[in-house]
């Protein structure tokens, strides 16, 4: 009892480590720390790196402040009939997610106007703009990235060398102002659930991370995040389970010694040939999903 503060607190911190995970609740042992005016690491379960109070308020405080918030209403068509898609086949959900308009102002006034399908955001007119409605997820990079498909209507027209090159874009036969966005936040690819785009790239194309990916940062800018708590169904662990194409053969168990040999034959000779002729489709195809993952609607809350 006559134990001085610094005594006290390492007299609490040995009992709460010689105590079992279960004898004491992460309140108690906060509770615990404070008391005692120690920093008490967390205990955490399932493989769950420990942290203190003190560094998730710091890891909070880096992260760039959501300026506004909108959704995309997913319908995941998990098997096929032979019949028109069921809807008892289909998951449904919602994404809600928080965009950085203070760290990216230009793709976050960008994707507001995909999300709402209007030219200059709220205000503008309706379907005046491509929309990610009717849009879907197409591909996905295991543990690296979901990707989104372009927007319905919108398609890459090449220019002419004696109009200068390049690519522009064009809506259902109309151009549309969908020219790169230069612009660099920043902000790291360093957990799951935010949102990106390639800088160099214009388009509708968006990915969201599947994991840390600090790869990414010299080439994607993070505009925003799927926002805690709003992955009701697991959405992004449901996209991840669906089967995609690797652009490897099957085992051999399953196609036996002869058909995995000629699989990998036809595949080299397919991917030489293509890449001399400087045909990218087979490459691009890799990693697209086997099963639709359809954006049924979209908006700002």
């Amino acid at each position: 009892r006559d134990a001085p503060p610094a005594s006290m607190a390492s007299l609490l911190c040995a009992l709460s480590l010689s105590l079992s995970p279960s004898g004491l609740t992460r309140r108690q042992l906060t509770a615990l720390a404070t008391a005692g005016g120690a920093s008490l690491p967390l205990r955490t379960f399932a493989g769950v790196e420990p942290t203190t109070v003190e560094a998730s308020r710091a890891s909070d405080k880096a992260r760039p402040r959501v300026t506004s918030k909108g959704f995309i209403d997913l319908r995941i068509i998990e098997s096929y009939t032979s019949s028109p898609v069921l809807e008892n086949s289909a998951l449904r959900g919602r994404l809600t997610l928080g965009l950085y308009g203070e760290a990216a102002p230009k793709q976050t006034a960008r994707f507001v106007q995909l999300l709402t399908g209007r030219r200059g955001g709220p205000s503008g007119d309706p379907d005046s703009f491509p929309s990610l409605s009717s849009a879907s997820f197409s591909a996905r990079r295991p543990s690296e990235l979901l990707l989104s498909g372009s927007c319905p209507g919108v398609s890459e027209v090449r220019l002419p060398d004696s109009l200068g090159g390049g690519v522009n874009f064009e809506w259902n036969g109309l151009s549309v102002a969908l020219r790169p966005v230069l612009e660099s936040t920043g902000v790291s690819h360093d957990r799951r659930g935010l949102l990106t785009h390639r800088i160099e790239d214009g388009g509708t194309v968006f990915g969201i991370t599947l994991g840390p990916a600090p790869q990414l940062d010299r080439d994607w800018a993070v505009f925003g995040e799927v926002l805690a708590g709003s992955e009701p169904l697991g959405l992004l662990a449901e996209v991840e389970a669906l089967p995609y194409l690797t652009g490897e053969a099957a085992p051999a168990s399953v196609t036996g010694q002869i058909g995995a040999a000629v699989y990998s034959a036809q595949r080299s000779a397919l991917m030489a040939v293509t890449q001399a002729l400087g045909d990218s489709r087979a490459d691009e195809r890799i990693g697209k999903l086997l099963r639709r993952v359809e954006i049924v609607r979209s908006g700002l809350l």
